[in-house]
C-alpha cells in the first residue's frame, strides 16, 4: 500500500453519526405523543379554548403587524474573495488586497420581491397569509413547514440545471413526514425521480424506469388521501420554536394539556349550566306518613319545574309507624363559590398565557395591571416573545428561502412590532450627531453614508507629512511647546541671555526669527494638534 492509499484510508474515517432514539419506524419517522394523543385532536383542543386561540391570535398579530422588509445583506463586497463589508469606507480589501468591490444588485430580489408581493399560490393566498398559519402551527404542535412548488430544467440525463420558484404552500403538520434512516439522517433512505414522483426506492443507484433518469433523495413524505407525495432537498423547510431538533418539535398544547382541557371541562358546566340546567342544585327530601297528600302535591311542583328549570323539586320519604317525620336537604355539589370557580379560572388562564409569553393586558385583561408601571413590564415581556417567535423567521426560514430564490446581496426580515416613536428617534439622533462632532474634534473625519449614517475615518495624511519632514531635515522641534512662552516675547529673551553672555544684542521680532526659534507661525498644520480655533491667544493654544 502507497503513501497516497494510506493518506486516503486516513482521511476516509469518520465518527459516526448518533443514532436517535425517537426512531421507531425506519424510513419515515412520524410523531409520537406520549399521551397517545392524535394530531387532529390537539388541533380541536385549542381550536375550543377561548384562552389559547387568543394567545395564538394576538402573537400573530404582534409578529406580523408591521409586515416585512428588504435589507441589503452588505454595503460593498469584494470581487475577488467575496468578503462582505458593512461599510462603504473601506477602499481596500483587508484580506486579499483587492480594490475592486460591488454594491448590492436591485435585479437580483425582483422576481422574489414581485412575488411575495401578490399571490404567491392558485389559492390567492399572501405571503403574509402563509406566514401566519406557520405560526399556529408552531403554537400548536411546534412543526411547521413550507413548500416550494418549482420549476425544473433538466438536461439529457435527467440531472437538474436550473429550478425557479413558481408558489408557496404551507405544509400541513398532521400529514408531513420526515423520511429518515435508522439513525435518524434524513435524505439517505430513499429516493425519487423529479419528473416521476411516484417512484420511490432505496437504491440510490437506480434509474426512473420512466424515463431513465438519476434519482434525488427524499427528504418530506406528504401523506394524505391514502397516497404519498415525495419532496427532495430544496423543496420543504421545517421549522420548530419551542423545542427543535434533528426531527419534530414538542406540542405546546400536549403540555398544557390538562390546564387546558380543564379551562374547557369548566366553561362547558357553565354552558350546560345556564343552557339545559342540569343538573339540580339538590333535593329535599321529607319524610311523612301521608304519601298521598305528598304526591298531589308533587304534581303540581312538577308543573313549576316545567316552567322554572331552576325550581327545588321535592321528594317524600314514607317513614316507619310511629316515626317522627323531617325534612332533609341532600346537596349534589357545592357552588361556584364554594369552589372557587373564578379564582381557578384566572389561574388556569395566567399559566396558559404566561407559557405563550402573552400578558395578560394583551388578553383584554387589566384587573391586574397594578398600575402603569406593572403594565408596561407587561408589554415588555411579551413584546420579547415577540422578539424571539421573528428570529425563527429570520434566522432560519428566511436564508432558506433566500437561497432557493438565489439571492445572495438581500435578506428579507420581519419588522419590529414596536415601532420607535418621533420623539425618541429625534433623541437618538441628536446623540449621534454629538457623537460626530466629539469625533472630529478628535481628528476624525466624519461622513455620512446615504442611509444617513455617520462614517468615522482617520485622518493620516497629517501624519504623513510630518514624518515626510523629520526625513527630509525641515522638520523642527519647538523647545517651548507646552509652555507659555509666545513668539511676542522670544526677541527679549534672546536678549537678555546675549547680554549676560556679553555678546552683541540682535532685536528678533515676530517676523524674524532666528533658525533655533520654532516657527511658532506655522504650527497649525492641519494634524488633531494643530485643529485648534486660530482666534485663541498661542499662549492658551500651546497649553
Amino acid at each position: 500500500m502507497g503513501i497516497r492509499d494510506r493518506f486516503n484510508n486516513l482521511i476516509r474515517r469518520r465518527t459516526p453519526t448518533p443514532a436517535h432514539k425517537e426512531v421507531y419506524n425506519l424510513g419515515i419517522q412520524e410523531m409520537k405523543h406520549p399521551q397517545h394523543v392524535l394530531g387532529p385532536v390537539l388541533y380541536n383542543v385549542a381550536d375550543q379554548s377561548v384562552v389559547v386561540r387568543t394567545c395564538i391570535t394576538q402573537l400573530k398579530t404582534e409578529i406580523f403587524r408591521r409586515g416585512y422588509m428588504w435589507e441589503k445583506a452588505f454595503v460593498k463586497k469584494c470581487v475577488s474573495c467575496g468578503e462582505e463589508f458593512q461599510s462603504s469606507d473601506v477602499e481596500q480589501c483587508p484580506s486579499c488586497g483587492g480594490i475592486e468591490f460591488v454594491t448590492p444588485d436591485p435585479k437580483q430580489k425582483k422576481y422574489a420581491e414581485k412575488m411575495v408581493e401578490g399571490y404567491v399560490n392558485k389559492s390567492d393566498q399572501l405571503f403574509i397569509d402563509i406566514l401566519k398559519e406557520l405560526e399556529t402551527d408552531l403554537n400548536i404542535a411546534d412543526d411547521a413547514y413550507l413548500i416550494f412548488v418549482k420549476e425544473y430544467y433538466l438536461d439529457e440525463l435527467g440531472n437538474i440545471k436550473l429550478h425557479k420558484v413558481k408558489e408557496l404552500y404551507r405544509g400541513d403538520p398532521l400529514t408531513m413526514f420526515i423520511d429518515v434512516d435508522e439513525d435518524g439522517d434524513r435524505g439517505t433512505s430513499h429516493y425519487t425521480c423529479v419528473t416521476h414522483r411516484d417512484v420511490y426506492t432505496d437504491d440510490p443507484h437506480e434509474q426512473c424506469p420512466e424515463c431513465g433518469a438519476g434519482l434525488h433523495p427524499v427528504v418530506y413524505i406528504n401523506r394524505v388521501h391514502g397516497k404519498e407525495q415525495y419532496y427532495i432537498e430544496g423543496e420543504v423547510v421545517h421549522i420548530s420554536k419551542f423545542s427543535p431538533s434533528r426531527l419534530y418539535g414538542k406540542p405546546p398544547i400536549l403540555t398544557l394539556w390538562t390546564h387546558v382541557t380543564t379551562l374547557i371541562a369548566m366553561e362547558n358546566y357553565i354552558n350546560t349550566s345556564y343552557s339545559k340546567a342540569r343538573t339540580p342544585k339538590g333535593i329535599l327530601a321529607v319524610q311523612t306518613n301521608n304519601m298521598d297528600s305528598l304526591v298531589r302535591y308533587w304534581r303540581g311542583v312538577k308543573e313549576k319545574l316545567e316552567k322554572d328549570p331552576h325550581y327545588i323539586p321535592i321528594m317524600g320519604i314514607e317513614t316507619e309507624a310511629g316515626g317522627r317525620g323531617g325534612v332533609n336537604w341532600v346537596p349534589f355539589m357545592q357552588s361556584l363559590k364554594e369552589m372557587d370557580y373564578s379564582a381557578v379560572k384566572d389561574d388556569l388562564r395566567l399559566r396558559i398565557g404566561a407559557f405563550y409569553g402573552v400578558s395578560p393586558i394583551f388578553q383584554a385583561d387589566n384587573t391586574t395591571g397594578g398600575g402603569l408601571n406593572n403594565e408596561g413590564l407587561q408589554v415588555t415581556v411579551t413584546n420579547r416573545t415577540v422578539e424571539l417567535a421573528q428570529s425563527v423567521y429570520n434566522k432560519y426560514l428566511f436564508p432558506f428561502m433566500e437561497k432557493q430564490f438565489g439571492i445572495t446581496d438581500w435578506k428579507i426580515r420581519l419588522l419590529r412590532s414596536e415601532e420607535e416613536d418621533d420623539t425618541h428617534a429625534l433623541r437618538r439622533r441628536e446623540v449621534e450627531v454629538n457623537l460626530a462632532g466629539q469625533m472630529k474634534n478628535l481628528g476624525f473625519d466624519v461622513d455620512m453614508d446615504e442611509d444617513g449614517n455617520f462614517i468615522y475615518k482617520k485622518i493620516v495624511e497629517v501624519d504623513k507629512q510630518i514624518q515626510q519632514a523629520k526625513q527630509s531635515g525641515d522638520f523642527k522641534v519647538d523647545p517651548f511647546a507646552g509652555t507659555d512662552v509666545d513668539a511676542a516675547y522670544l526677541g527679549q529673551m534672546q536678549a537678555q541671555s546675549l547680554q549676560q553672555a556679553n555678546q552683541p544684542v540682535q532685536t528678533q521680532g515676530r517676523g524674524n526669527q532666528s533658525s533655533s526659534a520654532l516657527q511658532l507661525a506655522n504650527r497649525n498644520t492641519g494634524s488633531p494638534a494643530g485643529t485648534a480655533n486660530e482666534n485663541v491667544d498661542r499662549r492658551t493654544e500651546t497649553r
